[in-house]
């Protein structure tokens, strides 16, 4: 189910604090715990920026219910997922004279559930729980913390210390334990068999928090990898790994990494053999990500990967992926660059095809390209 505004005047954001003040007057008129869990809480535990995200929610009650609530307040869209007990409070919001430095986009709300997969790779089965029990069917043990809302609340009112309240999370699995000692650890021995998906996220989370896995879960990932987990997963949903990958800081070591470790045996997006191409072009694009801004960057990273298939006669591969006949397009323009074809339609493709080809060409196409949407901006 979908609600929305009609007014597109409205903010698309809305101030963290007073996401929080609502939360707490919601849960105190329904007698149910609300509860923040998720990055947001691992990233606070480590000392590391919490800003980055937007705010997860779980409640022991009905979580569609306070979503709903919280659009009728808000008068803004709410987009339900009742299979999975899940629901996203987004903009636009309207607009408050409360002020805030941390912004919130979109808030996720969730009913304290369990899951039930009844084949491998497949989508769960949920049905409600307690907070411990939803703790316990996520992934990582140190993704499975929660935080009453309220004293996420008083953390920030506090200014963003920490101490005093570690005491108070809620952590039935041990997390807070392996965040001290910088392991990952998989809560389930069938875990990455049940969802493949689990693999690619992994990884990320290793390259990102310079973690180490323990010896179980590194046996549980080797297994899965060489038992043909990753073939229950369609193309698609490896490639939206790939994409959610390019949002990483290290991108490039975390693209090597799923090659390095086998993540792309069943569907070689990166051939494991032949990745030296890619890999240095996807290194030289990260030098620009500050010039060509993230939207740029990504949209680059995305054409460089469907180039290497192209490239390596994988089109059958970049087909299955439902990219599109115009994005492939735009991919074999990053190709033809080499050879002066390069027909300039926007700075991500400059940028992806200098990346390649690093000619002085096509660092002049990007510098003018630069210039013109610069010039563009001021008039």
């Amino acid at each position: 189910m979908i609600t929305e505004t009609s007014d597109s005047s409205n903010p698309t954001s809305v101030p963290l604090l007073e996401v929080l003040n609502t939360l707490l007057v919601l849960e105190s008129k329904r007698q149910e715990r609300f509860y923040v869990v998720g990055g947001v809480v691992r990233d606070v535990l480590m000392g590391r920026s919490a800003l980055d995200h937007d705010v997860d929610i779980v409640i022991e009650g009905s979580g569609l219910e306070v979503a709903r609530e919280l659009g009728a307040l808000w008068q803004c869209t709410v987009v339900e997922h009742r299979k999975f007990l899940t629901a996203k409070v987004k903009g636009p919001f309207p607009k408050t004279k409360n002020g805030g430095d941390i912004l919130i986009e979109e808030v996720d709300v969730a009913t304290a559930r369990i899951e039930r997969y009844t084949t491998p790779g497949s989508l769960p089965e949920v049905s409600p729980a307690s907070i411990e029990e939803d703790l316990w069917r996520r992934d990582f043990s140190v993704n499975a913390i929660a935080l009453p809302v309220a004293e996420y609340r008083n953390f920030l009112s506090q200014g963003g210390a920490f101490d005093g309240f570690v005491s108070r999370v809620v952590d039935p699995t041990g997390g807070v334990s392996d965040i001290k000692t910088s392991t990952l650890r998989v809560l389930h021995p069938k875990s990455f068999v049940d969802d493949p998906t689990r693999l690619f996220r992994a990884v990320r989370y290793l390259v990102r928090l310079s973690f180490d896995f323990d010896m179980t879960t590194l046996a549980g990932f080797v297994e899965a990898v060489k038992g043909g987990c990753l073939a229950t997963l369609t193309p698609r949903r490896v490639w939206n790994e790939v994409l959610v990958a390019l949002s990483e800081s290290l991108v490039t070591e975390v693209i090597q990494e799923f090659a390095d470790r086998g993540l792309f045996h069943e569907l070689p997006i990166v051939s494991y053999s032949d990745s030296t191409w890619l890999l240095e072009a996807l290194e030289r694009l990260e030098r620009l990500r500050s010039i060509i801004g993230e939207r740029s960057f990504l949209d680059a990273a995305k054409l460089l990967l469907l180039a290497n298939l192209l490239r390596s006669k994988r089109d059958d591969i970049a087909h299955a992926l439902h990219e599109g006949r115009r994005v492939l397009k735009r991919a074999e323009v990053v190709i033809k660059g080499e050879e002066g074809s390069l027909e300039l339609s926007g700075v991500s493709d400059t940028a992806a095809a200098y990346c390649i080809h690093c000619t002085k060409e096509l660092r002049d196409r990007l510098r003018q390209s630069l210039y013109e949407v610069d010039h563009d901006a001021t008039r």
